[in-house]
């Protein structure tokens, strides 16, 4: 499973922060204080550091603990710790334990860990991500559930892989006259030409031959003229008596250069019947073979491959039944996995139904009305299953506000989180403005639910999220650049009085705030 959480964030020259550093808690993380203190742009630094904002400072950094690396990414890092860097002096520059990563492999690697909660995302209630809400309901209820989906998954994908196939060879049966014409044609000119390996490298070389034949026969006839001689020179070795051995070796030379003459003398005669111009049209034609296939080679290896893919045609009414065979027995099966899969889905459809609605009544929303819509034909199934996952509350979910858009979503990441620990970063920016006391209340509730399995950043203005938090942050404007504070319980008491009344502390602001607390 893939984890991540952040040990330590250090801000260097950022708008609001000269230089600021913080260890967040594993869990809850609030921060709060006055307005233009700078908690977005601590947010935004964040956000910055994976990738999904523009940097605002001149340096970030952050120690985090890594599990779980996506098989991609394999080699670039190792898990445990690991170093995050962003560098904005020159250029932009990302680093990883100190090797430079582009922003786009940031933003691929990181992407499975966050989860920013700020503006409407669609996704959130995307089929998938309701299904793996769905799902993770599933999982918690029945320990068979797992492989009731994985058999559905890989029944799907042999489908999917059986239709393709199927798919293919139905399309190329349509043209495969066409194609069979074709192929055929294809192997008749080469066959015709009967190309053989090294055969054009010989026929040039014999066509540099015909072309020097003339100039050949003209010398040859030079030397035989002066083998015709050849007995005066035994003569004048005799006259002058020379070296037996040295006359022997001249008169050898002399027979040794005869007989390369008449060697000469009978290829040329064989040159003599050689046709220049078949030659030429041969050359001509290997030419233009060899341009089309890259050689005579590569032409013999097309040739085999377009034999095979006419036996192929020739068969095809044979591979289309076993293609079909093999379709009905994948669709047969897929049906099968996903009647299981359906049945189980069903059964616990209501529980699911009632564990949202719990959710969304502690955040002050209304019911939901969840229903599994059938797929009618099984080739429109997709690797979610044999339905479609419908949820709507009161009003369309395109509809709702962004403040109930991302309750809503709070309620399925809280489902969705029985199958979490710490797989993920959660940031939020102020999810609890502009809502009412009972509202900002469920959202505290739910996000501190949610951080037994997710490490949360979350803005508040409200005294909800600060009394629950594991560690609550302070931001304070300085003279020489804000502060991150994290607050002791008095600190805490002080901080979310202040949130309740104001600059101007009231007694009652304060025993409200250490009841919270101690509560």
């Amino acid at each position: 499973m893939q984890k991540l959480y952040i040990q330590k964030i250090h801000i260097k020259d950022s708008p609001t922060f000269k230089e600021a550093t913080f260890y967040p808690n594993l869990y809850f993380n609030v921060f709060s204080g006055a307005s233009g203190a700078g908690k977005s742009v601590l947010m935004e630094s964040i956000l910055a550091l994976f990738g999904l904002r523009d940097s605002n400072a001149t340096l970030l950094e952050a120690t985090l603990e890594i599990q779980g690396i996506p098989q991609e990414f394999e080699g670039l890092i190792d898990e445990g710790e690991v170093v995050l860097t962003l560098s904005k002096k020159d250029k932009l520059r990302y680093f990883l334990n100190a090797q430079n990563i582009p922003k786009k492999k940031i933003q691929e690697l990181f992407a499975p860990f966050l989860k920013h909660l700020s503006t409407k995302s669609y996704d959130a209630t995307s089929q998938q991500n309701l299904f793996l809400t769905l799902d993770s309901f599933l999982h918690s209820k029945n320990p068979k559930y797992q492989a009731i989906l994985q058999t559905y998954k890989e029944n799907f994908s042999i489908f999917l892989t059986a239709k393709n196939t199927l798919q293919t060879l139905q399309e190329e049966a349509l043209k495969v006259a066409e194609l069979k014409e074709f192929v055929r044609f294809e192997i008749q000119k080469i066959e015709s030409l009967n190309p053989k390996k090294g055969e054009y490298e010989e026929l040039l070389e014999l066509k540099k031959e015909i072309s020097k034949k003339e100039k050949i026969n003209e010398s040859l006839q030079d030397v035989r003229e002066f083998l015709n001689h050849s007995h005066k020179v035994s003569h004048f070795l005799n006259l002058i008596q020379n070296n037996e051995k040295e006359s022997d070796s001249i008169l050898n030379a002399l027979n040794a250069l005869e007989e390369l003459c008449e060697q000469e003398s009978e290829r040329l005669e064989t040159l003599e019947m050689t046709n220049p111009e078949e030659i030429l049209n041969r050359i001509e034609a290997l030419s233009a073979l060899k341009h089309r296939y890259g050689g005579v080679d590569e032409a013999l290896e097309y040739l085999e491959n377009k034999k095979q893919d006419l036996q192929k045609y020739e068969n095809l009414d044979s591979i289309l039944k076993e293609a079909r065979t093999s379709y009905n027995h994948a669709k047969n099966s897929l049906q099968e996995s996903a009647k299981a899969l359906t049945s189980v889905r069903e059964k616990n459809l209501k529980d699911f139904e009632n564990t949202l609605n719990s959710t969304l009544n502690s955040l002050k929303m209304p019911n939901a009305k969840v229903r599994l819509e059938p797929i009618a034909e099984v080739e429109s199934y997709s690797i979610l299953g044999a339905e479609t996952l419908e949820i709507t509350l009161n009003t369309a979910l395109k509809n709702l506000s962004s403040g109930e858009f991302n309750r809503l979503r709070l309620a399925l990441l809280l489902i969705q989180s029985t199958q979490a620990k710490h797989q993920a970063i959660i940031i939020l920016d102020e999810v609890d403005a502009n809502l009412s006391g009972e509202e900002s209340q469920g959202v505290a509730n739910v996000l501190k639910a949610l951080s037994d399995s997710y490490q949360i950043f979350a803005i508040s203005h409200q005294p909800h999220m600060p009394s629950l938090a594991n560690a609550h942050f302070l931001i304070q404007k300085q003279p020489n650049g804000s502060t991150i504070t994290e607050l002791d319980k008095q600190g805490r008491i002080q901080e979310i009085a202040r949130m309740i009344s104001g600059d101007s502390i009231t007694k009652e602001a304060l025993e409200f705030a250490t009841k919270r607390l101690n509560g």
